[in-house]
């Protein structure tokens, strides 16, 4: 039987929640989109009241794109602008989550998404024991917040896009949940 063992687990999103690429020139489809720091996630986790040493937590990002008609590797599509060429697929993304102290475990470098829907991208994952806050260390997944530990619990995501030439012109969609869940 799993009991609650942090007082309060919160994310908070700060920025929009929506961001666009257009690809309107050559340039942009051979080099790539990048748009830095374009999320910023804010965890909480107070374990003020309880004082439990077990109080930790997991941040897991996980893409969906749309219905179920939509092959589980490519992006929504919206709008198609013609019948010639592969839909995008969502291994064409790449994210970045870093925050100061560089407590994510890709190490806040770029990494391509995994190829396929509901394939969890661990940011900060359950290891069987509590990293404090404050350590600013990899991995940082005991109790604190962006007030008090800045550095470890703000995660700033960027995204990049490289499509190169020869997909299917039209809007395409992909939605990022981030996940935030306490380790019962």
């Amino acid at each position: 039987m799993s009991a609650q063992q942090c007082d309060l687990v919160s994310i908070g999103l700060v920025g929009q929640s929506n961001i666009d690429f257009t690809y309107d020139t050559f340039s942009k489809y051979l080099g790539g989109i990048t748009q830095n720091g374009a999320t910023k996630l804010r965890v909480t986790v107070d374990n003020s009241i309880n004082s439990n040493p077990d109080c930790r937590w997991n941040l897991v990002i996980y893409v969906e794109n749309g219905s179920g008609a939509t092959p589980n590797t490519d992006w929504e599509t919206l709008y198609s602008q013609s019948v010639s060429g592969p839909t995008p697929t969502i291994d064409l993304v790449q994210l970045r989550v870093g925050n100061r102290c560089n407590t994510p475990l890709q190490g806040n470098q770029f990494f391509t998404i995994p190829p396929v829907v509901s394939t969890p991208i661990v940011v900060i994952s359950n290891t069987g024991i509590t990293i404090p806050a404050g350590s600013c260390v990899t991995n940082v997944n005991g109790p604190g917040n962006p007030t008090t530990h800045y550095d470890e619990y703000t995660f700033d995501i960027d995204y990049r896009i490289v499509p190169g030439i020869g997909l299917k012109s039209g809007i395409y969609q992909l939605r990022f949940k981030y996940v935030l869940t306490e380790v019962l």
